[in-house]
């Protein structure tokens, strides 16, 4: 070998452990780029860009049809400039990325991923951290987001965060299968028609579901706990709420399982609304108010209040189990004319042949004076309660079942054996100090 050729030959053999992995790859056989926009920008239309483990430098922009999918662990990091990622084209898809630190000042509603003005588009197995909006989706159709996991800023206040998934002016979306926390509502819809909302975990937020100026919205079998709100039902029509466990949204302003207001042609069925401060709001609906309201088939347990009225209310109640709520009934209404039928209910105290009228004169001084709810469980409150039939207080009637059910219409009434060893274990942390106290009066 001639000399030049051996030592540029030396020189290229200790060059080699410079250089740098390529941050993006294309399929094995297609060339290696550091830079992802590059990669982007260069790519054939409808390609499939498959993209190697590492961190990218946001924001990038996906202009052009194409899949792009992560290779194990990568991450965009949108370095807090504004969106991280915006795909303004059709016929994308984006699949496997962690996408983090948009800008983080929520009045300028910055995404983590944003679709603008496109079609057919799916975001799936996506993981979002520091983002204000963690999926916005703006004036686009057929678009389907699903399982991932959405967060937005964890130790802020429900009102610095952005959304989980936020819609605006969209049709036909699919929220499908996704773990949404600590957002500030976990599914918004604004202005958007023909939405399916199926299969998601939202919790740690402010609302899980809100709707406003909507329609033909689709929610099922979402698992919605621990928000300040489940969801809201805000001017909006077409709506089918069906089988979603809807439990534990607490707070201090506002504490409620479902809330409908001004809203028409509503159906909530065979849901489990369990354990919030109100289980079911319902106000100034439907509206317009040749619409409907139906609620059928429900749990609604074990709640502070089980169902509400305000302002006005038209609504028919079928075939629903209100169990142990506090309040069951709770009128703060101008008029409502609900139906019910086919109830069962916890607490049949006051029966007229086959109705039941659901009235309580505690109750009534709770819906008139409603800061009396802080002695709600006091002592007091109990007392009242257990002799409020030898009152002569003339409670109003919130509500009268023409036909309530004898037995639960939803609830399984066959004891299980866990149920039974429940059963068994209360029978003897009631008798045992009964007994103990009779043994020690015949000493």
């Amino acid at each position: 070998m001639p000399r030049n050729g051996f030592v540029l030959f030396l020189a290229v053999l200790t060059s080699l452990p410079l250089i740098q992995p390529a941050l993006g790859a294309t399929h094995p056989e297609t060339p290696q780029f550091s830079d992802l926009q590059a990669l982007i920008d260069s790519a054939e239309p409808y390609s499939t860009i498959w993209v190697a483990p590492g961190t990218y430098a946001g924001p990038i922009r996906v202009w052009k049809p194409l899949s792009l999918k992560a290779m194990g662990e990568v991450v965009i990091d949108g370095r807090g400039l504004g969106d991280v990622v915006v795909i303004a084209s059709d016929d994308v898809r984006f699949e496997g990325f962690k996408v983090v630190n948009s800008f983080p000042d929520v009045a300028f509603e910055p995404a983590g991923i944003k679709v603008v003005n496109s079609r057919n588009v799916t975001i799936a197995g996506v993981r979002t951290e520091r983002v204000i909006h963690s999926v916005y989706v703006v004036n686009s159709s057929r678009v389907t987001v699903m399982g991932s996991s959405l967060s937005s800023f964890p130790e802020r206040s429900v009102n610095d965060r952005g959304h989980g998934v936020y819609l605006w002016y969209s049709r036909d979306v699919e929220v499908v299968g996704n773990a949404i926390e600590f957002v500030k509502d976990g599914v918004y819809s604004d202005h958007s028609y023909g939405v399916l909302v199926r299969g998601n975990a939202i919790s740690r937020s402010r609302y899980g579901v809100h709707l406003m100026y909507s329609g033909k919205h689709v929610i099922e079998r979402n698992e919605v706990r621990r928000n300040l709100v489940g969801m809201a039902l805000m001017y909006s029509c077409g709506l089918e709420v069906r089988d979603n466990s809807v439990t534990e949204n607490r707070g201090l302003a506002v504490s409620e399982g479902i809330f409908v207001r001004e809203s028409c042609d509503v159906l909530i069925e065979v849901n489990r609304i369990v354990g919030n401060g109100v289980g079911l709001n319902v106000v100034n609906s439907p509206y317009p108010r040749e619409g409907s309201v139906v609620v059928r088939g429900n749990v609604i347990a074990f709640n502070n209040v089980g169902v509400r009225f305000e302002v006005w209310a038209s609504a028919t109640f079928e075939r629903n189990d209100l169990v142990e709520n506090a309040h069951q009934v709770s009128i703060l209404a101008v008029s409502t004319s609900a139906l019910w039928r086919g109830n069962f209910w916890s607490d049949r105290g006051l029966q007229i042949g086959e109705r039941h009228l659901v009235v309580s004169s505690i109750e009534d001084l709770l819906d008139r004076w409603p800061e009396l709810w802080a002695f709600a469980y006091g002592p007091g409150y109990v007392a009242l309660k257990m002799a409020r039939a030898l009152t002569e207080l003339r409670p109003s009637v919130k509500a009268i079942d023409e036909s309530p059910s004898r037995a639960p219409n939803v609830l399984n009434a066959v004891p299980t054996p866990r149920s039974t060893l429940w059963l068994l274990a209360s029978i003897a942390l009631t008798f045992s100090p009964l007994a103990a106290i009779v043994a020690v009066r015949r000493r």
